[in-house]
């Protein structure tokens, strides 16, 4: 007797089971299987679309057009979802193991009702953007303004000759690389600056002119990233790209522009081929420009006769010194002026000092402040304010950089 109740409890649990997966929301485990093929089969077809539009784009970007907006917020929307699919697909095998009742039914009804449902949905979102891929145009002409201003001081003392003969070796057809080397705080960043602004104000036939920091940490991906920006290549999609593919991207687009590449502050060899710069030659036109602290990182890059950014002349270095620290500091008693000349000799013609010292004198207006910045400055320099911070870092790699102790004794 009590066998049979338990027999008959048993085909009504089935029953109820088979029931609830042959309609309402059972639909979603019952086509489980046939709509995980269908997924597969659509996600392949929108994978195939996604690199024929995106090899329509390369084409045109390779003709120096910019691809539109639209058609990098789709090729966005197939790199997210395809990785939500890759997700889904690694639990299929766990899931279809689940089924049971030739497929209709499962073990575990709520887990596999979710992901039946998950399928079914995604399956309608792969098919939305499938249908959303379909563009006449993928690029148009780029609207990015050639060359983007640095910010620089109002005044720049001393430096007109030597950029004068920087732009002139610039503008020469045989010159395609470019180095300037000098000791830190010199102003070779400053100099890379007015190079770049004048690009604003002339028309010498430069598609792009594009500003990168490298500094010591030089990071091949952070330098490709930073191009593909000017260029009009970032967003989510390029991100995703693997470092090579990078590179085939940029020397695709910058292949046919004429493009200045300014470099700053590089402290060893920048290899232009692993970012996927094209080598500038005199038939392309185009040019690479860099800062160093190091002649021996010039002749690395290819670089036989560099040019040097000295320190500036006596008369410069006063003349940048009394701008720093203002007339009224100056007048403010007889003697000051002679003591700042002082002041100003000790930072041997270097503008970083020379601004940095002059800053902090500009409020010493007793004769008293001025006679102990003079015996500081004699005695022990890094005890001047704005020193230890400021100016010693920046020297430091200039002096460790010279080669041999009797060199560095001479200095």
């Amino acid at each position: 007797m009590g066998g049979c109740v338990s027999f008959q409890l048993s085909c009504d649990q089935v029953l109820n089971r088979a029931g609830s997966c042959f309609c309402g929301r059972g639909n979603y485990i019952r086509n489980l299987e046939k709509n995980l093929v269908a997924l597969e089969k659509s996600m392949e077809v929108l994978k195939a679309r996604r690199e024929d539009v995106l090899r329509r784009v390369l084409r045109e970007e390779g003709k120096g057009l910019q691809r539109l907006n639209e058609v990098q917020v789709w090729l966005t929307s197939v790199q997210t979802i395809e990785n939500h699919f890759d997700d889904l697909s690694s639990c299929k095998t766990v899931e279809l193991q689940r089924l049971c009742l030739f497929g209709v039914c499962s073990n575990n009804l709520t887990s596999s009702f979710r992901y039946g449902r998950r399928v079914f949905l995604m399956l309608k979102e792969i098919e939305s953007i499938k249908s959303d891929g379909v563009f006449e145009v993928v690029a148009d002409s780029v609207v990015a303004d050639v060359v983007e201003e640095r910010p620089l001081q109002p005044i720049i003392f001393g430096r007109e000759t030597m950029l004068e003969r920087a732009w002139n070796r610039l503008m020469d057809d045989e010159t395609g690389i470019m180095g300037l080397y000098g000791m830190g705080g010199v102003g070779k960043t400053t100099l890379l600056a007015q190079i770049n602004n004048k690009f604003c104000g002339v028309s010498v036939g430069v598609d792009i002119v594009i500003w990168i920091v490298v500094s010591s940490d030089l990071r091949v991906e952070k330098i490709q990233d930073e191009i593909a920006e000017k260029l009009g290549l970032g967003g989510g999609g390029w991100n995703q790209k693997e470092k090579r593919q990078k590179v085939t991207d940029i020397h695709t687009l910058m292949k046919n522009k004429k493009f200045v590449l300014l470099l700053d502050d590089i402290w060893r060899k920048v290899d232009l081929t692993e970012i996927g710069v094209p080598f500038p030659t005199r038939e392309n036109g185009c040019k690479v420009v860099f800062t160093t602290r190091s002649r021996e990182v010039c002749g690395h890059m290819g670089v036989d006769d560099p040019m040097e950014v000295e320190c500036l002349a006596k008369d410069d270095s006063w003349d940048l010194f009394k701008k720093k620290v203002g007339q009224l500091t100056l007048k403010s008693h007889p003697d000051i002026p002679e003591q700042a000349r002082k002041v100003a000799e000790k930072c041997c013609g270097l503008p970083l000092a020379l601004n940095g010292i002059g800053e902090t004198m500009s409020c010493k207006r007793t004769i008293q402040e001025w006679h102990h910045a003079v015996q500081v400055l004699n005695s022990y320099a890094a005890d001047f304010s704005g020193m230890d911070d400021q100016i010693l870092p920046i020297l430091k790699y200039s002096y460790d950089s010279l080669k041999g102790d009797q060199i560095k004794y001479c200095r």
